[in-house]
């Protein structure tokens, strides 16, 4: 691959994550967190007990961070975290009432993104198996540097045509 194209493909992914991350980060801050301690909220979620190993996994993160965060949420009193009596060296995360509430007042937003996408592919047919054919590409380049259990984890609750 040549210099320009490197420089293209670098700048387009990057772009298009910044308009994400930019509402990500704005509404989480909105309700009082910032975008990992939401993020890990999702992800105790869709998990209902969740190690801190499954959430580095899963949320791409060092297990160093992970811990940062679930200090900062349990100090919130948004996460429980507990040991089972079977296994006392692992740590389950839940979460709280006042999780949930955070949890489900975080899907109220929109995302600039996913309106732009929305509408691109009702446009057209073409505009619909040109998307389908980004989401496979994206599911292919995750599942290459993520491995197969990042991607079925992904896809596990959502509605995403495979």
């Amino acid at each position: 691959m040549g210099y320009s194209k490197e420089h293209i493909y670098m700048n387009y992914i990057r772009g298009a994550y910044k308009v994400l991350e930019s509402d990500w980060q704005k509404h989480a801050r909105e309700i009082g967190l910032t975008q990992a301690e939401q993020h890990v909220l999702w992800i105790a979620s869709i998990e209902k007990e969740a190690t801190i190993t499954r959430i580095s996994e899963v949320g791409l993160w060092d297990v160093s961070t992970v811990m940062q965060v679930l200090k900062r949420l349990k100090d919130k009193g948004l996460i429980e975290m507990h040991k089972k009596e079977s296994d006392r060296r692992i740590s389950y995360v839940t979460l709280t009432d006042q999780g949930w509430e955070k949890k489900e007042a975080s899907k109220a937003f929109s995302y600039k993104i996913f309106d732009y996408i929305h509408d691109f592919v009702n446009e057209s047919e073409e505009n619909e198996q040109l998307f389908q054919c980004v989401v496979k590409f994206t599911r292919e380049l995750n599942r290459h540097f993520y491995g197969n259990d990042f991607t079925h984890w992904v896809e596990k609750d959502s509605k995403v045509t495979k």
